[in-house]
């Protein structure tokens, strides 16, 4: 606060302004620093593996990905409405980049986001040992305004890992979104869940409760590596 009053005392008298102007940009810079506080603290929170932004996301290169669909996303009305979006397709076709480029959409918005690997949850899951432990973990995962689960591709999980995912998928329904985002089809997450019964009765709710967008492109990182290295891009061509 000190820093700030000082800044905007020295500008208040370099421009000639009033003590009205002065305390009013006193205020409006403190305002700033304590929202720029909290996003930093928000993102750290949700625990995000790197940073994107849909402006980053090159749409030209996957014309599958409708770009007025993904900016309504970003709105983040499917989180007030308590919605959910799945992205599918193949490894490195912007599925993960989408994730979490909406993860900082809805932070912005003042959502509260928890972003998680399934690998991670399995861990997390298997890593309590006791019964109160797993119920503060499920808990802490109820809360978020936006859960995103990344990597749904594990063909296998524990018993507990499987009854813990589809007890959360279950409680957060209607009352918190998610946003997954995995290389399997839907016909595949059966072992997710232990069983297909399961597996039936979430994919149901996402059928009518979700956004589904399929990614059909190719691969970022092939791009990327066919950009930096001129090499493999002329022995493809020769083949």
């Amino acid at each position: 606060m000190s820093s700030s009053f000082d800044r905007t005392a020295q500008e208040c008298i370099k421009n000639k302004k009033t003590p009205h102007d002065f305390l009013e940009g006193l205020l409006e810079k403190e305002f700033t620093l304590r929202e720029d506080s909290r996003l930093q603290r928000w993102i750290q929170k949700a625990g995000f593996p790197f940073k994107r932004t849909l402006k980053e996301f090159d749409f030209t290169f996957q014309p599958t990905v409708d770009e007025t669909q993904i900016s309504d996303l970003a709105s983040c009305q499917y989180i007030d409405k308590t919605e959910d979006v799945v992205f599918m397709g193949p490894p490195g076709v912007g599925k993960t980049h989408l994730s979490v480029a909406l993860g900082y959409e809805a932070i912005y918005s003042g959502h509260d986001v928890k972003f998680l690997t399934l690998d991670q949850l399995v861990e997390l899951v298997e890593r309590k040992a006791s019964a109160e432990e797993r119920h503060y973990l499920f808990t802490s995962l109820l809360r978020p305004d936006l859960l995103i689960l990344d990597e749904m591709d594990l063909y296998e999980t524990s018993t507990n890992a499987a009854t813990f995912l589809f007890k959360l998928l279950h409680q957060r329904y209607e009352t918190g979104s998610v946003i997954f985002a995995s290389n399997r089809s839907f016909e595949e997450w059966g072992r997710l869940f232990g069983s297909q019964q399961r597996a039936a009765a979430i994919l149901d709710r996402l059928h009518h409760h979700a956004t589904i967008i399929k990614i059909e492109g190719e691969s970022y990182r092939l791009k990327d590596k066919l950009r930096d290295n001129p090499n493999l891009v002329a022995s493809l061509n020769s083949n």
